[in-house]
C-alpha cells in the first residue's frame, strides 16, 4: 500500500511563498501534513500565514521562533522586540499560545517517523547542518548520533530549522533536513516542501522547490512590515566550510 506524507518547515509567517507550496502539495494529494515548526515569525502577512497553516490539519511541532512569540521580551535580542510586538498585536493571542506550547518532537506510523525542528531533543539545534564561522558545514556522523538520541529508533526523521536541504542515511535511519517554505539559505528564492512515499515498506524523499510571487511578498513587508523588509528576490546564500557535503544539497 501506497502512502505519502507533505512535510514543511519554516514558513516564518510568509503567506505568499506558502500559498504556492500549498498548490503544490494539492497536485500530490498526500495522505498527511506534517509541519515543523517557524510557522509565524516573519512579516510577510503572518496572519494569512496562520490561517493557511491551520486549515490544513496538519502534524504539528513546535519551532525555536514559536517558543519566541511568548518570550519575555527581556530574553530576546533587541533586533528581534519589534517583531515579537508587532506579531503580538496582530495574531490572536490563543494561537500565539498555542505555537509557543506544541510539542517538540511527533511520532508517526506507530513510530517508523519521527518529526521534530531541529533534532529530537531540542528545536534550537540542528541534526545534519551546522554554522560555524559564518558558513554551512555538514556533522560528522558521531554528531548526528549524539543528536539523534539513542531512543530514537525511527526509520525515518524529518527536521527543519537550517534552511538548508539535506538527505542522509546513517546506520539504516534516513534523515531528511526540509528546505524552508521561506527565506532559503542557498541562493534560490524558490520556496521548498519535501515529499515522503512509503512504498512496499520503504520511503522514497522528493526534495520540491516552487517558485512565488517574491515581489508581492515584498511589497507587502514593505508596506505593513515592522521593521526593515527582507528582499525575497536575493535570498542570502551562505558559504559551505571546508569539504563539499556528501549528501545532496540540491
Amino acid at each position: 500500500m501506497t502512502c505519502r506524507v507533505a512535510v514543511l518547515s519554516d514558513v516564518h509567517g510568509n503567506a505568499f511563498a506558502l500559498e504556492a507550496v500549498l498548490d503544490d502539495i494539492r497536485q500530490h494529494a498526500p495522505d498527511l501534513i506534517v509541519n515543523l515548526g517557524d510557522q509565524v515569525w516573519g512579516q510577510a502577512d503572518p496572519l494569512r500565514a496562520l490561517e493557511l497553516q491551520r486549515s490544513l490539519e496538519a502534524v504539528e511541532v513546535r519551532g525555536n521562533n514559536d517558543e519566541r512569540l511568548l518570550a519575555p521580551v527581556e530574553t530576546l535580542a533587541p533586533a528581534l522586540r519589534p517583531l515579537q510586538a508587532w506579531l503580538m498585536e496582530r495574531l490572536p493571542r490563543q494561537e500565539l499560545t498555542r505555537l509557543a506550547t506544541l510539542p517538540t518532537t511527533a511520532s508517526l506510523f506507530d513510530g517508523a517517523l519521527l518529526a521534530a525542528h531541529g533534532t529530537p531533543l531540542t528545536p534550537w539545534d540542528s541534526l545534519l547542518v551546522g554554522w560555524q564561522d559564518g558558513a554551512y558545514f555538514r556533522r560528522s556522523d558521531e554528531e548526528i548520533r549524539c543528536r539523534l538520541n539513542s531512543l530514537t529508533d525511527a526509520a525515518v526523521v524529518l527536521v527543519g530549522h537550517m534552511h538548508r536541504e539535506a538527505v542522509h542515511k546513517l546506520e539504516g535511519q534516513l534523515l531528511v533536513s526540509v528546505g524552508p517554505v521561506s527565506s532559503p539559505a542557498d541562493g534560490d528564492p524558490r520556496a521548498r516542501w519535501t515529499c515522503l512515499t512509503r512504498r512496499g515498506g520503504e520511503w522514497q524523499v522528493e526534495l520540491r522547490r516552487v517558485t512565488y510571487d517574491w515581489d508581492a511578498a515584498l511589497a507587502w513587508e514593505l508596506c505593513h512590515g515592522p521593521i526593515g523588509a527582507v528582499d525575497h528576490t536575493a535570498p542570502p546564500c551562505f558559504p559551505w566550510r571546508g569539504t563539499a557535503p556528501d549528501f545532496p544539497f540540491s
